[in-house]
């Protein structure tokens, strides 16, 4: 079994480095958190990207329920920015089992999937998210 290695938790976010694959986690917890509580989980990833450029990472969201509206605008206005301006290039996503935490998620991502810089694919399991990363991996390992 590969080796998860814990970098941040919080009530929101639990944050690991994934050895064998090279790739952030970002576990998302069920609880609604909003403004400066949930930006402040946001900022660990910024600060997780930073620390190893260009790795790529798997967000699983499945538990989000519903993200705030200005929350919504703020992670696409200025966190997915910000997180293409850290050398995230590729992030595979497990899909929120909630139709509300779909609807938040895809408005949160809306203006990044448009932009282009950074490749977003969505998946229903994170064992079909990691697959992904593996085969993203595979497909730049000359870049």
């Amino acid at each position: 079994m590969s080796k998860l290695t814990l970098v941040h938790q919080d009530d929101a976010l639990r944050l690991y480095w994934h050895e064998q694959h090279e790739y952030y986690l970002a576990e998302w917890q069920p609880v609604f958190r909003k403004g400066d509580d949930l930006k402040r989980a946001y900022q660990k990833c910024l600060d997780a990207a930073r620390a190893r450029r260009g790795a790529p990472w798997l967000a699983d969201v499945s538990k989000v329920a519903v993200l705030d509206r200005a929350d919504q605008q703020w992670i696409s206005d200025w966190f997915f920015p910000e997180f293409v301006r850290a050398g995230v290039r590729y992030q595979a996503a497990v899909r929120p089992e909630r139709e509300v935490g779909k609807m938040s998620t895809a408005n949160a991502a809306a203006s990044i999937a448009k932009s282009r810089t950074l490749e977003i694919s969505v998946h229903d399991t994170r064992a079909e998210a990691e697959a992904a990363i593996v085969a993203w991996r595979k497909k730049h390992a000359d870049d």
